[in-house]
């Protein structure tokens, strides 16, 4: 793990928004990445999050269910279908793998990694919010434009996400792309998602030029939660997985968006609560 930052590579990611580390990961630890990620997918299965996954066991376990129960399950699932596959076909995405897998809870509680979302941001200290999968799959549909950090439960300017290559990715497979210093403008837009949807998260973006970011497998893209982005389509036959970390800074509080918060825990949460909870989101690194 190349962990060491220039201080070219920390300006330029305050200037941008986002920066590029080719050859973060060896080859071996790229390709041990990229195995202990299926491998954790696997593992889980259909339950996107650890909510699901726990969820699931419980049921198994306790297989005399009412005929309500199941019905009601039922209706659930035709819910879901309905609105599951248009979305697959941009991205698979399955959270908080860290929370059900030993050698990722490992990885992303690595205080390496903490260390330079601090020196990137300026920040004192890290939590991590979520980890993530970011599938596409063979022929899959753009990622439309998009801001991070209004999804999110907490609002900095120096939020971070770490996306990592686990296969070479570029122009035909579905790259990363970027708008150069979107970030200062700190816009948070919800919604859109759309692929000619630049203009609905800034006018003035309707001319924009956006930065691709091929890379080969191991490489590491740090974007910030204000940059606008997106990625383009999977033009070949074959499935685009990444990788990513999103950082909370120390301090955050909650700014009234439920996103991956637990019921119990928005059943007594205010705004301008500290979001101090070391088991869901564990400080990985201070100064």
């Amino acid at each position: 793990m190349r962990d060491g930052l220039s201080s070219a590579q920390i300006e330029s990611y305050r200037e941008d928004g986002f920066v590029v580390i080719e050859d973060f990961l060896d080859d071996h630890e790229a390709r041990h990445l990229r195995e202990t990620v299926a491998g954790a997918v696997a593992a889980r299965g259909d339950a996107l999050t650890p909510q699901d996954f726990h969820a699931q066991r419980e049921q198994a376990r306790h297989r005399a269910v009412s005929s309500l129960q199941v019905a009601d399950r039922q209706q659930l699932l035709i819910a879901f279908s309905k609105r599951r596959p248009s979305w697959l076909r941009v991205l698979s995405q399955h959270m908080n793998l860290w929370q059900t897998d030993d050698a990722l809870r490992e990885f992303c509680l690595d205080p390496r990694l903490g260390r330079m979302a601090c020196e990137l941001g300026g920040l004192d200290g890290v939590r991590l919010w979520h980890d993530q999968t970011m599938h596409k799959p063979a022929w899959g549909e753009p990622t439309g434009w998009h801001f991070d950090t209004p999804t999110f439960s907490f609002s900095h300017p120096w939020t971070s996400t770490f996306w990592f290559a686990l296969v070479d990715t570029d122009l035909r497979n579905g790259c990363m792309h970027y708008i150069r210093g979107s970030h200062k403008l700190q816009l948070r837009t919800k919604g859109n998602w759309r692929l000619d949807g630049l203009r609905l998260l800034n006018p003035e973006w309707d001319a924009a030029d956006p930065v691709p970011c091929p890379v080969r497998a191991g490489a590491l893209i740090v974007h910030n939660g204000d940059a606008a982005h997106g990625a383009g389509a999977n033009m070949t036959p074959r499935s685009r997985p990444a990788y990513t970390m999103t950082w909370m800074p120390v301090g955050s509080t909650f700014n009234g968006t439920p996103n991956i918060l637990p019921d119990e825990i928005l059943a007594t949460i205010a705004v301008g609560d500290p979001l101090e909870y070391d088991d869901l989101f564990p400080a990985v690194y201070r100064r």
